[in-house]
């Protein structure tokens, strides 16, 4: 009797291993399940994230290809700016109906006959184009173009040599014409001109955007804005 009570014990315990073997066998299929969902899912990451990289490195070549093509477009509209200059100062609409004649005119009464060897040419002159300024505004400076480019450069020393140039009693002064992005690039060094003048050092701003300074021991040149203060600030 006891040995048939232990065989049935036997049994029952059989068979409830049995049913948790089973129990462990349905989950264990369930993790297997979601595991190879877990995988797939890696995968098409994996696909997606290669397809990202991909895309992006895509991306910084055209970027770098923007970069380059903008810096070829400025570096060629500074040259079809090469002999030109702009004027400031001038009270609005004094060029008249030619201003081309009114600008050789004038370059001859501020700068003097001496400044050009020959008969300086204009070949085309005008204002900048935006709206009519209003009373109280500041005039529109006038863009002309010279034939020779030796001329700008006769322009540019001479009022460099006399100062502050007037006409008819006005202030008037003389820069070159730069394309918005080399005018913003030359803008940055403001704060060094301003340190070199505080300071009586002798200054000039070089084409496209390079700070030359004269010192005691020599030349110094400046490409980078904040590395010129820096060493003026010293």
């Amino acid at each position: 009797a006891k040995f048939n009570l232990l065989l049935k014990e036997m049994r029952q315990g059989f068979t409830s291993i049995q049913a948790g073997l089973a129990n462990l066998h349905s989950e264990i299929s369930s993790i297997n399940n979601k595991l190879d969902g877990v995988s797939q899912r890696l995968d098409a990451s994996e696909r997606r994230i290669r397809d990202v990289e991909d895309r992006v490195y895509h991306l910084e070549n055209m970027v770098s290809e923007v970069h380059r093509l903008r810096g070829k477009c400025d570096n060629l509209e500074n040259r079809t700016c090469r002999s030109n200059l702009r004027i400031g100062g001038l009270p609005e609409g004094i060029e008249g109906k030619d201003p081309v004649a009114f600008m050789e005119k004038l370059l001859v009464e501020v700068l003097g006959e001496q400044t050009f060897p020959g008969r300086v040419e204009v070949e085309r002159a005008h204002c900048v184009l935006r709206l009519h300024p209003r009373e109280g505004e500041r005039p529109r400076i006038i863009i002309f173009k010279l034939l020779r480019f030796p001329d700008k450069v006769r322009i540019l020393c001479r009022a460099r040599e006399l100062g502050q140039l007037t006409y008819l009693n006005q202030k008037i002064f003389f820069f070159p014409d730069v394309s918005a992005e080399l005018q913003a690039k030359r803008r940055e060094f403001t704060e060094a001109r301003r340190l070199c003048h505080s300071q009586q050092i002798l200054f000039s701003l070089l084409h496209p955007a390079k700070l030359r300074v004269s010192l005691r021991d020599g030349l110094r040149f400046f490409t980078d804005p904040g590395e010129a203060e820096d060493f003026l600030k010293r």
